[in-house]
């Protein structure tokens, strides 16, 4: 049996190519196939802040699998049992928030990973990750993100960077921004400052480097700092300006 062939998107990025994404709340599998017709490498569905259950997770997954994409799957803070149970699904990586020291960087990790390693229990070679168990195919090693939005954690950046296992950082603007005591406002000499703390942690730790672009940190400033794992976009945000530019079109056009 071939094996499962390595996403286009994923093989750029393993070659300091930026790759681009859209954050997936709603629960729809049409909605995933409309994102990746329109171009997007990646889909992060968000099982932390969206209405996702798992019939419908487990459907997305099945979309973006047949594409050049990936996937991540963003779980709750501090939920470690949901890591190896959304890998087993499908997921090419998981990005977990709030990771704020080296026990949960390295529990995130271990949460990961089978054997005397790690905490990861094994699902008998009978999950959709591993082909249901038949022969010939072996998983790719997980994307694990770790997602950095306060103050602690930048405090414990280099340390985070460097364990073992840990693909890369992203950063959360807006709750790191809340966390410094300046939510909204990125403009701040100490917002910045920390930002620009966890960009030169993961390049020293030679991992991957993402966040989302928002006011003052536009895509060519992101890529000129060295992030390859970008957000653009969001499904709720993107049908409610959408939603909203045409219903404002026809209420405009009928005034004239």
């Amino acid at each position: 049996m071939p094996p499962l062939k390595t996403s286009k998107a994923i093989s750029r990025l393993q070659q300091q190519q930026p790759v681009f994404g859209a954050l997936q709340a709603i629960p729809s599998a049409a909605l995933t196939e409309i994102t990746l017709w329109c171009g997007f490498d990646f889909i992060i569905l968000d099982c932390e802040h969206g209405v996702l259950d798992e019939p419908s997770l487990l459907a997305s997954l099945q979309v973006i699998s047949g594409t050049d994409a990936f996937s991540i799957v963003r779980v709750k803070a501090g939920d470690f049992g949901a890591v190896g149970r959304y890998l087993d699904f499908g997921a090419n990586g998981i990005l977990l928030p709030d990771v704020r020291n080296v026990s949960e960087a390295r529990a995130f990790v271990a949460a990961a990973t089978h054997g005397a390693q790690g905490t990861r229990s094994s699902s008998g070679n009978g999950s959709r990750a591993q082909r249901y168990g038949l022969a010939g195919h072996q998983p790719e090693a997980a994307l694990l993100l770790a997602m950095i939005e306060g103050s602690e954690a930048v405090s414990n950046i280099d340390a985070i960077a460097s364990v073992p296992g840990l693909a890369g950082l992203v950063i959360g603007p807006h709750d790191l921004a809340a966390d410094l005591g300046t939510p909204g406002d990125f403009s701040t000499a100490t917002y910045q400052a920390a930002f620009s703390q966890v960009e030169q942690a993961a390049l020293r730790a030679g991992i991957l480097l993402g966040s989302r672009t928002h006011a003052g940190f536009c895509v060519e400033r992101l890529l000129a700092a060295g992030h390859r794992f970008i957000l653009t976009s969001g499904d709720i945000a993107a049908l409610r300006d959408g939603y909203r530019a045409h219903l404002d079109a026809v209420r405009g056009a009928q005034s004239l």
